[in-house]
């Protein structure tokens, strides 16, 4: 189900950002190899699921509290008069067009809206960056997670009950989802 929410929020993003921004789906934490692919595709948007922090339930159903980062990676960009423009200036543009979309969205899932959204300028003066802007926008969304499993995506031996029998031998019972008729059963 995370997968699906970092998936859905990342198509959102595309659907609703200028098409000159590209946006990847980062498989593990920005490292460094993820952060030169977004300088490379600058400007740049980065989706990626940091963890849950904390489980409810609500309504019956267990809601687990992803943490949500989307790395916003901007590049010094030069003019027409061949003049680099400041990468800050576009990264806080990009930074508020992210925290615009994001906002009251469940990104077509059953979740919870974002909260605690944070802008964080990543970029001090410790880190040569030769003018790369770099910005995380994170914040924590609750997303039901009863249905991660669809029965008929288990195999075959989690369908299966085992049943033993007094004075028998075992005997296994598959249920089928969708069928009318009685499990199928075997002797072991």
């Amino acid at each position: 189900m995370l997968d699906l929410l970092r998936t859905n929020i990342a198509a959102h993003l595309r659907a609703n950002l200028p098409d000159m921004i590209t946006v990847l789906e980062l498989d593990n934490t920005a490292d460094a190899a993820a952060l030169e692919r977004l300088s490379m595709a600058s400007p740049a948007v980065g989706v990626e699921i940091v963890g849950t922090d904390g489980l409810n339930v609500m309504g019956g159903a267990p809601y687990a509290t992803a943490s949500i980062g989307v790395s916003v990676v901007c590049t010094p960009q030069i003019d027409a008069d061949g003049v680099a423009k400041d990468a800050t200036q576009a990264a806080l543009a990009l930074v508020t067009l992210v925290l615009a979309h994001i906002a009251d969205q469940h990104f077509e899932l059953v979740s919870g809206k974002p909260e605690s959204v944070r802008a964080t300028n990543l970029t001090d003066g410790d880190i040569e960056t030769n003018g790369t802007a770099l910005w995380a926008v994170t914040w924590k969304q609750s997303i039901d997670v009863s249905n991660v499993i669809k029965r008929p995506d288990l195999d075959d031996f989690l369908r299966c009950f085992v049943h033993e029998q007094a004075g028998g031998k075992p005997t296994i019972e598959i249920y089928l989802p969708g069928t009318d008729t009685a499990p199928a059963s075997s002797e072991v």
